[in-house]
């Protein structure tokens, strides 16, 4: 598994659950996805503190460092309604 990949703990703005997802802390800050409790859509925001992180492949030749972005989440993200304005 990528050290990008995290199992998240997830509240629902709408039903208050919590459940986990697992997700891609260097993908877009920004996912859309829909509470598997009470089904409503979820909007999740966790661009807040991005983390660099440069990997580099040991053994390729000629191979160049790769920064990625990291999004550091807290222990439970808290969800917003996607049908309201920002």
């Amino acid at each position: 598994m990528q050290e990008s990949m995290k199992r998240q703990k997830i509240e629902c703005w709408q039903c208050k659950r919590i459940f986990s997802l697992l997700i891609d802390t260097a993908g877009e800050p920004t996912l859309t996805k829909a509470c598997p409790y009470c089904n409503a859509p979820l909007k999740l925001d966790f661009g807040g503190q991005p983390q660099n992180i440069v990997t580099v492949m040991r053994g390729a030749a000629r191979s160049q460092p790769q920064e990625i972005t990291v999004y550091q989440l807290p222990e439970i993200l808290e969800s917003s309604d996607p049908s309201l304005p920002q």
